[in-house]
């Protein structure tokens, strides 16, 4: 049986009254309407910026100094000796004879590189060793190392033989320390210790340029940005006393 004409229009009708409907309600599909937020935006930072440096320590453990007055007399507590020199370069003079790891880790029980590119840490004198074999290229001093040395706390700078497991480049926002680095470059999977800058604002300026044992177990320096060119994943890293 044949559908008469005008039931044709109304459904047709019905069909063009659906879809307004549905337009009305659900706004234009090519073109959506913005929702209103149902609840606050989290804080965010910067899209730009990536997630790095060091993780929370493991419940119970240090996590960070409360103030800088906090670190000195813990440093002092130690026997350790705090150093700032802002002022002057990052580097010191390279003498011909310097070779970083002549009697250390010899008592440490560490055999050193001998060839190849690698870097060396003296947590005592606070100085790092960009090293070619046994010859030194670049020394960086003062560095910041851990306030803590050979502790086995996550916040610990521990001493030994490591390697470079991992590199991020540019600013980075360090959420445990609530803070920003650079140029971190991984070595101690165990205590995730690795180099990286000063600490750092949000707009990549330093707040705290603070050298010696004053840290969280990870090696800061001014000199961050060449430590990080410098290092290739897999490369050896000597930490010693």
């Amino acid at each position: 049986m044949r559908c008469h004409p005008d039931h044709r229009r109304f459904a047709a009708l019905i069909a063009l009254a659906a879809l307004f409907i549905c337009v009305v309600a659900c706004g234009d599909l090519a073109s959506p309407q913005p929702r209103i937020a149902t609840q606050a935006p989290l804080p965010t930072r910067a899209a730009s910026v990536a997630v790095g440096g060091k993780p929370a320590a493991p419940s119970g453990q240090r996590t960070d100094a409360t103030s800088q007055a906090g670190d000195d007399a813990e440093s002092e507590a130690l026997g350790a000796t705090s150093v700032r020199d802002e002022t002057s370069t990052p580097d010191e003079t390279v003498t011909a004879d310097e070779t970083a790891t002549t009697d250390q880790t010899a008592t440490a029980g560490i055999v050193a590189p001998t060839g190849g590119r690698w870097i060396d840490v003296n947590v005592t004198t606070f100085r790092v060793h960009l090293m070619e074999g046994t010859n030194v290229t670049r020394t960086i001093a003062p560095v910041a190392v851990g306030v803590e040395v050979d502790t086995g706390n996550f916040t610990s700078t521990q001493t030994g033989l490591f390697y470079v497991y991992n590199k991020i480049g540019g600013l980075q926002y360090d959420a445990p320390y609530d803070s920003y680095i650079s140029d971190w470059v991984g070595f101690d999977m165990d205590k995730q210790n690795g180099f990286h800058s000063f600490l750092k604002d949000k707009d990549g300026k330093d707040t705290v340029t603070s050298t010696g044992r004053v840290s969280n177990g990870c090696i800061r320096s001014a000199a961050a940005a060449d430590i990080f060119a410098f290092a290739d994943i897999g490369m050896p890293v000597l930490v010693h006393a």
